[in-house]
């Protein structure tokens, strides 16, 4: 997966989270509870545009004042570097776009990395933008 739909799919998962812990619902029932809880925020209050809505909001402002650190240690490097091969390898999974950070990676490492971490970064943002 390329790292700036990553970085949405974490923007995503953010606000399922939010959701879950709002709610005070247990993670470990997020399968049958992630569809419920807007329909029960519905029934019980009538509300159901209103509460996503506000889900959305709130993680635009938790967002807003992010302040991601790069990566601290080449071992984080390491484990990017990995994770690519094996999507690659084992996973036979056959991207141009993987291939490229394969590529990068193996070129340079801590610039392949910084650019990653930053794309990764941009999907989050634009996933969560004020609205």
């Amino acid at each position: 997966m390329p790292p700036r739909e990553l970085g949405r799919k974490n923007a995503h998962r953010m606000i399922k989270e939010l959701m879950l812990d709002n709610t005070g619902f247990c993670r470990f029932h997020r399968l049958w509870a992630e569809d419920m809880i807007p329909e029960i925020m519905n029934s019980l209050y009538g509300m159901h545009k209103e509460f996503l809505t506000n889900l959305d909001m709130t993680a635009s402002r938790i967002n807003s004042r992010n302040v991601s650190i790069y990566w601290e240690s080449t071992r984080n490097i390491d484990f990017i570097k990995m994770y690519l091969k094996r999507q690659h390898e084992v996973e036979k999974v056959n991207d141009k776009e993987l291939v490229h950070w394969i590529s990068q990676f193996e070129q340079n490492p801590q610039e392949a990395a910084y650019n990653y971490w930053f794309e990764l970064l941009k999907g989050v943002h634009e996933s969560l933008r004020e609205f």
